[in-house]
């Protein structure tokens, strides 16, 4: 059952509270879901009793997100989906300290609003969706930021308001479908651009990871981040949230940026070590400069592989130590597989049409045996098979 405004102001209340709580520490799984929701019918309306199972439920899985403040906070299943993580949310919204005022623009549940209002002393969270605006309202009273955070329902490119600096978050969704092309969101691109021009000069646009840099404006900053080698999210950054008109790649938690400068790597045949770029440093575009920064060079000009002689710590790519590797060819590489006696753990793919996982059922595997990792991709234009060491 959705939630509903009504069900969302019981909830927080002190008779609520009564229910909500131990729910919230011991929240019911799915065996014994039907089980609790039977007997809190018994006392709550079927709305109310839904509304406490589900937010219990859903404050579990929102500490993914928030952490210990998800055990306080109030969520729907598409706000919650489209919040970021607070780690990120907290490094973006750095950016905004010295505005006195930020307008955070399609706040959803809030979680921006309350990471800009770590930084900012005002932030004014507008939504265009009433139970999205009540749910920001809720979650700042429930963190204690009701007096830092004034949110308002309104349309967020029909603005009343003027304020210097905005963080704008627009909907990435049509229903249940991920939405993938920028004019496309909820609003375009091109309306928060304007609103940016005409009324709020130093913005920050959190878009899909998959922007694409054609749609980039020329004036911008965008910044792709990744936490804990997850691509999470890319930022335009315009006006004097800018620090540089260029793509850059960042990772979280360390807070490590690389900047793409245009650098090509030499691409020959893989070495004694096969590196995957984290997947911010692939959108940002900044593959061949990484190869310069470690003396790489990628195995394919249009694959995201990189190799080498030696191993090199790294936070910008993952390493594998390369057994062997050969054209494309699953008899042989079933006999090698059993030669290594081996047991394959992952199969990974870059730049092949081949499913992971049914092929790894097809492959040869040693119960005990030694674990190791198949990489399906392209070296030099062709189809080709790497066999490594596991991690």
């Amino acid at each position: 059952m959705s939630l509903t405004s009504q069900t969302l102001y019981w909830l927080q209340s002190d008779e609520a509270a009564i229910w909500l709580q131990p729910l919230t520490a011991a929240p019911p799984d799915d065996a014994s879901l039907l089980s609790t929701l039977t007997r809190l019918r018994k006392v709550l309306s079927a709305d109310r009793a839904s509304g406490v199972v589900s937010t219990a439920r859903l404050r579990r899985r929102g500490e993914e997100k928030f952490g210990v403040r998800a055990r306080s906070m109030f969520f729907s299943e598409k706000a919650l989906q489209q919040a970021s993580p607070w780690s990120v949310a907290r490094y973006t919204a750095r950016r905004f300290s010295r505005f006195d005022w930020v307008a955070d623009l399609g706040c959803g549940l809030g979680g921006d609003s309350l990471a800009l209002a770590e930084e900012a002393p005002q932030v004014l969270a507008i939504d265009r969706e009433r139970l999205a605006a009540e749910l920001a309202q809720a979650n700042a009273r429930a963190l204690k930021f009701a007096s830092h955070i004034h949110v308002i329902q309104a349309d967020l490119t029909a603005a009343s308001w003027r304020l210097p600096a905005a963080w704008a978050d627009p909907g990435r969704r049509d229903g249940a479908r991920r939405i993938f092309h920028p004019e496309a969101l909820q609003p375009p691109l091109s309306a928060l651009l304007r609103l940016q021009a005409t009324r709020t000069p130093h913005m920050g646009i959190k878009l899909m990871p998959g922007l694409k840099h054609s749609d980039i404006p020329p004036e911008a900053e965008t910044e792709w981040i990744s936490l804990n080698g997850k691509l999470k999210e890319a930022v335009l950054w315009l006006g004097d949230l800018v620090q540089r008109p260029a793509r850059r790649a960042t990772l979280l938690p360390a807070g490590l940026s690389l900047w793409a400068q245009g650098e090509r790597a030499a691409v020959r045949p893989p070495g004694a070590i096969l590196y995957e770029p984290d997947p911010a440093v692939i959108r940002a575009g900044a593959v061949g400069d990484l190869a310069q920064m470690l003396g790489l060079w990628q195995i394919d000009s249009n694959i995201a592989y990189l190799s080498g002689d030696d191993w090199i710590e790294s936070p910008f790519a993952r390493a594998w130590r390369m057994i062997e590797h050969f054209p494309f060819d699953l008899k042989g590489l079933n006999r090698r597989l059993r030669a290594l006696q081996a047991r394959v753990v992952a199969v990974k793919k870059r730049g092949s049409p081949i499913e992971p996982e049914p092929f790894r059922k097809r492959l040869y595997r040693h119960p005990d045996g030694r674990p190791l990792i198949v990489v399906l991709t392209r070296v030099l234009n062709k189809p080709w098979m790497l066999i490594c060491d596991a991690p």
